[in-house]
């Protein structure tokens, strides 16, 4: 992560009870002895709990490892290398949302409460302090969100309100159990031991080896060609240019910033006729049992011709075999052809959640 730290702002303290109609007893009370406090006024110990609550709801809600990430998070908290606030009860945090600058643009990177029974009071709470400190930051001209404990129509009010586009997003899941290889594999020549033919007819003039790391130039022209004018674009900027989509490669695959990387499952596709790139497909590993697709893209002269389905379906039968159960990953609704590919081979919705963008 690349964090530009602001100066540390006052102590905040608030009571909770004039943002909010009146409720019963107990809620006024929750409320009355909440504050708000700026993150860097506590050491990363003072998170310990609540990190180890996050990381049992990651696995249990989202089927996902989260504990190499809250071990990040612990440390950019010791260095006081995030910028946020927690919610405090009691003396105990209860909830926190955290934020950090890449020079003109702002991300926020989690925002997680406790749930108490006023979870989502609380979480909304936060939301709106972080926006106004963002909003409220000179010279920003971007902030994107996506936070998943979060469902969409919990966080869209707080959002819009404050000139946000909401995005209604969703993971996936397929149960790999007897998946079996979709596509033929034969042997192409002695130099190409491990390229294999894509499959007949519209997919003859494509053959698929693993990625290999020469191949990540020419991934990130056909991410930025592929994602121009597209709904994930308008999600994460990063898809605008060949520096922003080479930067998303660099952390999928060296910074595990979607799980540990599995070279061995992810794939390149070439077109024959021609030598290039025509799709790319990543796979990652965010917890024994289940596998995760960070990125899958086909290149846009090559759109159509299945490529895209006979890439997955080689993947598949390799973390079968391996003993991954199943395989996860994210689409926005939007990307409604998406959707509906992933539904035909076999997905699943198991969590939707919102992606928030302004644009100063």
């Amino acid at each position: 992560m690349n964090l530009t730290l602001y100066p540390t702002r006052q102590l905040l303290r608030y009571t909770l009870a004039k943002d909010h109609p009146p409720g019963d007893r107990e809620r006024k009370d929750l409320r009355l002895t909440s504050e708000i406090v700026d993150i860097r006024h506590f050491e990363a110990r003072d998170f310990a709990s609540l990190l180890e609550a996050e990381s049992r709801v990651w696995g249990a809600d989202l089927r996902w490892d989260y504990t190499a990430s809250a071990r990040l998070i612990s440390t950019c908290l010791e260095e006081k290398r995030l910028s946020g606030y927690a919610l405090v009860k009691e003396r105990r945090i209860e909830g926190y949302s955290f934020f950090f600058y890449e020079q003109e643009k702002a991300l926020i990177g989690d925002l997680f409460v406790q749930s108490d029974g006023a979870g989502l009071e609380q979480a909304l709470l936060l939301i709106r302090h972080v926006i106004e400190t963002l909003l409220a930051t000179p010279g920003l001209r971007r902030v994107e969100a996506q936070l998943p404990h979060f469902g969409f129509e919990d966080l869209d009010a707080s959002f819009s309100a404050r000139g946000f586009k909401g995005y209604l997003r969703r993971f996936m899941a397929l149960p790999l159990q007897g998946h079996a290889p979709s596509v033929p594999t034969p042997v192409l020549g002695p130099h190409q031991s491990r390229w294999i033919r894509a499959g007949s007819g519209p997919l003859s003039d494509f053959v698929i080896a693993p990625w290999q790391r020469k191949h990540d130039r020419q991934a990130a022209h056909l991410l930025y060609h592929a994602y121009r004018g597209h709904v994930d674009a308008a999600i994460n900027d990063q898809y605008s240019s060949v520096e922003g989509t080479a930067r998303l490669i660099e952390n999928i695959v060296h910074h595990r910033g979607c799980g540990r990387y599995l070279p061995e499952s992810s794939l390149a596709a070439f077109h024959r006729p021609s030598w290039k790139l025509a799709g790319i497909l990543a796979l990652t590993a965010v917890r024994p049992s289940t596998a995760h697709i960070p990125q899958v893209a086909i290149a846009r002269e090559f759109q159509g011709r299945g490529l895209g389905t006979a890439m997955m379906g080689l993947s598949f039968a390799g973390l079968a075999k391996a003993g991954y159960r199943e395989v996860s990953l994210t689409v926005t609704d939007l990307n409604a052809g998406a959707v509906e590919l992933y539904e035909r081979l076999g997905f699943g919705t198991f969590r939707q959640f919102g992606a928030f963008v302004w644009e100063g």
